[in-house]
Order: C-alpha cells, then structure tokens, then sequence
C-alpha cells in the first residue's frame, strides 16, 4: 500500500524568523574574582545597584519594579549559597556533613576547592521557606525548631518568592497555584491580573529582603559558633591568644562592615562575650 503522502500547510500568521547563535562564553566576566567580603555584605551590594535604578519613587514603571524584585530575590539567595559554602569551608560539623553528599563530575574537576562547595547546592532552590531549611538541614546540620523570629522573616519571604514566580513565568500574573499559597479567598478577584507595585509595596518587599538576611546571617552565627562547644568541634581554651586564629574564620564570614550593629562588632569583643558565656 503506498504511503499516503503528508499535506503541509504553511500561512505566516507573523513575520519569519532568523536563525541567531549566542555564543554564551561571551555573556561572562572571566575577570571577576570572589572577593572576601562577608556574605550578608555581598548581598548589601549588590541590592545597592538595584536601588540606583529608582529614579522617580512617584513614577516606577511596572516592569522596572518587577525587575527589581527579581533581583532582590537572586540576590537573597545568592546570599544563602555563599554563607553554606563558606560555612562548609571552615566548619568541620559541616563539612562532615557534606562528604557524602555528590556533586557533579564537571564540577569536580573545574572548580576551585574553596569554590567547590558551591555545586554542593547547585540543585536547591532558596526561593521558599522549606527549600531553605532544607539546605540547613542538609549542609549545616541544623533541623531543630527556628526560633520565632526566623520563621516569621523565612515566612514573609515566602510571599515575596511567590511574587518572583508569578514574574518569572506569567508575566507578573497572579496563577492560581500563587493565589492558594497567598489565601485563595482574599485573593479569587486577583486571577490572571498582572502586579501593580507602588513605592510603598516595592520598599515593603525590599525590606522584607533585607531582614530575612539580618535576621538569618545573626542566627546562623550564633548557632554554628553554640555547636562548635556544644560538640566539642573546636577545642576553646578560651585564651584570645591561642583561639584568636579560629574564632576569626566564624566571625569574618559573618560580619558585616556596611551595615553593623552599634557599637560596631570586633573580634576581640566578639570572642570576649563567647568566652563569658560557655567558659
């Protein structure tokens, strides 16, 4: 029987497309260097350029504003894949922890060891609250009961994570999946209708970026830096002079020096109070 012969139909409803190649080698800064600075004042940084780009607080643009969001969020989550792969770095719990865990051929062979700890959470998402649990779970070793304050800044970043999706994949529509996680009832008149952020909202959600890094970079400190006595992971003889080398390696990856406490933070004052405590 002979093979029926197949009919193409082929009306431009639009105009024809152009084959075009992206040589992505070229999208990247080979130059940059990971610089030394604290995580939480690497995400102060680079939400610093976001700000730059409100130009007039009584006239932001729709998709400007969503734009920022976007990257008030990458740069939220950049902060958690930095602060575990420093914390795996120095932290010998941690790092235990993360020897059994696989990472990728490629990056095995590629990257740095310092910078290798970084594959360990290629896969994770920091977009939610249990996905960054998780990840401390996993890598850290934390899975005990958060205090309240972390869990209400891990909560109120959930929203915002919500807001990112419905950016990223509906064009800044609220979806159904985004109005049942935000209260399907307050929000059922919502459907399908895309954001519209006054300053106000947009400072509310910046701040609400700002205060789940603070409030997580100050726990995570004073948790990891509990467990070293607690385990006895770290042999305190709370004598500065010897201790000083390896209480710094905790505190340098913590502190920050654009946005610190007063009065300012110090080693010596740091370790001073540690001391106190568990001596």
């Amino acid at each position: 029987m002979a093979k029926k012969e197949t009919k193409d139909f082929n009306y431009p409803v639009n105009s024809f497309a152009s084959v075009s190649k992206l040589n992505t080698h070229n999208l990247f800064d080979r130059h940059f260097a990971e610089s030394d600075i604290s995580a939480i004042d690497t995400f102060f940084s680079e939400t610093k350029s976001l700000n730059t780009l409100i130009t007039d607080p009584d006239n932001i643009p729709d998709q400007l504003a969503n734009l920022i969001i976007l990257g008030y969020v990458s740069a939220v989550e950049s902060y958690f894949r930095k602060i575990i792969r420093r914390t795996v770095n120095i932290d010998e719990m941690s790092r235990t922890l993360c020897e059994s865990q696989n990472i990728s051929f490629g990056a095995a062979i590629t990257h740095t060891k310092e910078m290798l700890p970084e594959a360990l959470v290629e896969d994770y998402s920091f977009a939610g609250e249990k996905g960054i649990k998780e990840s401390f779970r996993k890598f850290l070793g934390i899975k005990e009961n958060y205090p309240d304050s972390v869990n209400e800044v891990l909560n109120q970043f959930a929203k915002v994570c919500q807001l990112r999706h419905c950016i990223v994949h509906r064009f800044g529509r609220l979806g159904s999946k985004n109005a049942i996680v935000f209260g399907l009832t307050d929000h059922k008149d919502y459907l399908e209708k895309p954001l519209n952020i006054s300053f106000d909202d947009l400072h509310d959600i910046i701040l609400i970026c700002h205060n789940t890094v603070k409030e997580i970079n100050n726990y995570l400190f004073k948790k990891i830096l509990i467990r070293t006595v607690e385990e006895k992971t770290i042999h305190w003889t709370w004598d500065l002079r010897k201790d000083e080398e390896q209480f710094k390696k905790y505190f340098n990856i913590f502190v920050s020096d654009i946005s610190p406490p007063t009065p300012k933070p110090a080693v010596v004052s740091a370790y001073n109070e540690f001391r106190n405590v568990f001596k």
